[in-house]
């Protein structure tokens, strides 16, 4: 048999050797990404930088285009000398990771998604960057956030609903800024749990949809707001996925309120299951922002009518009636 022969052949060896000890992990495919108007070789640059994470994980044997082709190619010469093609046929995903990098008006977006080719099942995280550079400099967490890997504070952040201290066995979020009072909803009198002032109290401006539009930092669990003169919007929600927006004027007061129907990317992270974000999203009532513009027109400052979660891996319970304080920073008009 010719060396080269007898090389490729140890190497098939050793390569399905090594398969059949990590048969206990899930596999991921790494489908190429895609961006609009993104340098191909930037795009293939992030796409292998998110394979090496994933790798570093250790959960996962990883996959991609490339690499299953070179399989092909190996399997194929393998089959040549006589080898079982039952041992030898490339690995099926278990999973398919796609990343996608796009724009919303002077921010990169960039998302990273994991679908299970069993059910369809998708989780979904999205990071908002000035820069390709910071896009790149973010993709670790991004990527460890995607697996339920970020830490606690992360965590905090990604969906708006944490994890109480409760029991072991039970699975409980809660907002983790107070807890939840029945509030007046009506914009003039809101009053959020402690000693903030009402809305009807606070120091603002009169502004138009003009004044307003603009690039914000949002609150919790909402990383970026993109608003726009005509009274649309969008978010990019800190746990993935993003939102339509619909902004109003009432009076002094703007209102924005979620313009879409609800979607478990709202309130899926790392801490609740897809089957639990389900729930929610089912009992969910729709989110609401109403806001004073500061005199500067650098800051949105009011309440979100938001949702407080509780209950166990399944079954929850979803109080509609809790309000928070919440703020807006602008980024750039």
């Amino acid at each position: 048999m010719p060396r080269t022969l007898r090389n490729v052949a140890l190497l098939m060896m050793i390569f399905v050797s090594t398969i059949s000890a990590q048969s206990s992990q899930g596999i991921v495919r790494i489908s190429p990404f895609t961006g609009s108007g993104i340098p191909a070789s930037e795009l293939a640059t992030l796409e292998r930088l998110v394979a090496s994470h994933v790798a570093e994980l250790r959960l996962f044997r990883v996959i991609d285009d490339a690499g299953r082709e070179m399989a092909l190619g190996e399997t194929e010469i393998a089959l040549s000398l006589g080898y079982q093609s039952n041992t030898l046929m490339p690995l099926t995903a278990d999973f398919i990771l796609s990343g996608n990098l796009g724009r919303i008006g002077d921010l990169y977006v960039f998302t990273l998604e994991n679908t299970r080719v069993s059910s369809g099942e998708k989780i979904s995280v999205s990071d908002t960057s000035s820069s390709i550079n910071d896009t790149v400099l973010h993709a670790r967490s991004l990527t460890r956030n995607l697996f339920g890997k970020a830490d606690e504070q992360a965590a905090t952040r990604s969906g708006g609903v944490v994890p109480s201290s409760t029991q072991p066995g039970t699975q409980s979020g809660v907002q983790p800024d107070t807890q939840p009072d029945t509030q007046d909803s009506s914009p003039p009198g809101i009053q959020v749990p402690g000693t903030s002032p009402s809305l009807a109290q606070m120091p603002g401006t009169s502004p138009s949809l003009a004044q307003v539009a603009g690039t914000w930092r949002g609150d919790r669990g909402l990383e970026t707001v993109r608003l726009f003169p005509n009274g649309t919007g969008m978010g990019v929600l800190s746990g993935g996925g993003t939102m339509r927006l619909r902004m109003t004027l009432d009076e002094n007061l703007v209102v924005v309120t979620q313009d879409q129907e609800n979607d478990v990317a709202m309130y899926r992270n790392s801490n609740f299951s897809f089957d639990v974000a389900k729930q929610i999203a089912k009992l969910a009532r729709p989110m609401k922002w109403i806001f004073r513009l500061s005199a500067d027109g650098q800051n949105l400052e009011g309440v979100k009518e938001s949702i407080l979660v509780s209950g166990t891996s399944s079954s929850v319970t979803v109080d509609n009636d809790y309000v928070r304080e919440a703020s807006w920073t602008r980024i750039s008009r």
